[in-house]
């Protein structure tokens, strides 16, 4: 047999491949206490094929960084307990931000996902550039409560989102185009930051810290002033060609119908949503004298989707059968997702999820009716756990797997 000659490598690109490699094993490791809970030093080196010299190395390097710590031993039967390892949840702290609603929403989380603090600022109908001011006094307000080191900050925003390097491409709430947000952001606080698209972080919410942890494919649906999809495929997040992979609410479902923000008319968005609830609720007490809502605000331009929900919660029959009506459109759409990705487990949040199961039952039932009979008896669709955090968590969970690669 011939021998095999391998060109060697220069001093330069052999440290470099070994940092690589060393960067890797310690993602591996802290991975591997992560999902685990705790695990003993053995139990990584057999579960990562690591040798134990390597394992204990990292381990080392680890506890010295604060990210992991010494959680006791594992009870025995025979022999010294091995001493179990844990990540230190408050070692650092993330910030992520929701900018999907007419209130930004922000939030500060330790490495599990535990909401240590919260804050809002008031949007509005505020556009463009005024609303990256808004952005920096939301990050300017979450800072100034951390009193641990800050991994980087996470943003979750409508529209169009190269991921890679966190430029919104174009958003029609927000109207902005060609807006180099993760540049900007990072330039003021110093500090790493990543974009995605809201819908897409609000999967990966569910997928690290909510109902759909350890699904391998989901689909979380974003209803709330907008309307979005996030596409989870086997444990990644799916962003399509040009990063408008699950764009639902500006496919156009009415033809002739109400005027959207992106410049067309009858999107999905023009019939379920919560802006659209609201405008059904007004409806419903211009018509009726008797309706419940002359009882909860004084005018209708008081109504807001807090206070359709305050009707909703009080047993309403209208508010009932107007949550009803929007499930019913929106299990049209998802019908679609279902018989062309075939994915069973779907999660509707956003400020629509409040609803309840009359909201997901509305659509689950048309799902149901409009999906091939086999498909139907699999499709499971639920309200997401994680309530109005849901974005926030998810841009915190994109900084935590880009930073620390943690899932």
């Amino acid at each position: 047999m011939r021998p095999c000659y391998f060109p060697l490598l220069d001093g330069k690109m052999a440290k470099a491949t070994q940092q690589n490699t060393k960067t890797h094993n310690r993602h591996l490791v802290l991975q591997t206490i992560y999902s685990n809970g705790s695990i003993s030093r053995a139990d990584i080196a057999r579960l990562t094929s690591l040798t134990p010299t390597t394992v204990s190395s990292l381990v080392a390097e680890l506890m010295e960084d604060g990210l992991i710590a010494d959680v006791g031993a594992k009870p025995s039967g025979r022999g010294k307990p091995p001493i179990l390892l844990s990540v230190v949840a408050d070692a650092r702290y993330l910030v992520g931000i929701d900018l999907a609603g007419s209130v930004l929403r922000g939030s500060v989380v330790d490495l599990r996902g535990n909401v240590v603090h919260r804050s809002v600022v008031n949007r509005g109908d505020q556009e463009g550039e005024i609303v990256l001011t808004l952005v920096y006094q939301l990050v300017d307000q979450l800072l100034l409560g951390i009193d641990r080191p800050c991994l980087g900050i996470g943003i979750g925003t409508p529209g169009l989102v190269e991921p890679q390097n966190g430029r919104v491409i174009y958003s029609s709430n927000l109207t902005w185009r060609d807006v180099a947000l993760k540049d900007l952001v990072e330039e003021r606080y110093q500090l790493p930051v990543h974009v995605a698209n809201d819908s897409q972080v609000a999967a990966l919410a569910d997928l690290t810290f909510g109902n759909g942890k350890g699904a391998s494919n989901l689909i979380a649906i974003l209803v709330g002033r907008g309307l979005g999809a996030g596409i989870v495929l086997d444990g990644q997040v799916y962003h399509g060609d040009s990063f408008g992979a699950g764009e639902i609410g500006h496919v156009v479902v009415e033809d002739n119908g109400e005027p959207c923000t992106c410049g067309r008319n009858g999107c999905l968005r023009t019939v379920v949503g919560s802006k659209v609830a609201v405008k059904h609720a007004r409806q419903i007490a211009e018509r009726d004298p008797q309706s419940i809502y002359h009882h909860l605000v004084d005018s209708l331009e008081d109504i807001t989707v807090d206070v359709v929900l305050e009707a909703y919660n009080a047993g309403d029959e209208a508010t009932l059968a107007l949550i009803k009506e929007a499930g019913f459109h929106l299990g049209k759409a998802v019908a679609h997702l279902v018989g062309a990705l075939n994915i069973h487990r779907i999660i509707i949040t956003g400020s629509m999820a409040r609803f309840g199961w009359d909201f997901t039952n509305a659509i689950q039932k048309e799902v149901s009716q409009r999906v091939l009979p086999a498909l139907a008896n699999e499709i499971q669709i639920e309200p997401s756990s994680l309530g109005q955090d849901t974005v926030a968590l998810g841009a915190a969970a994109l900084l935590l797997a880009n930073e620390l690669a943690l899932h």
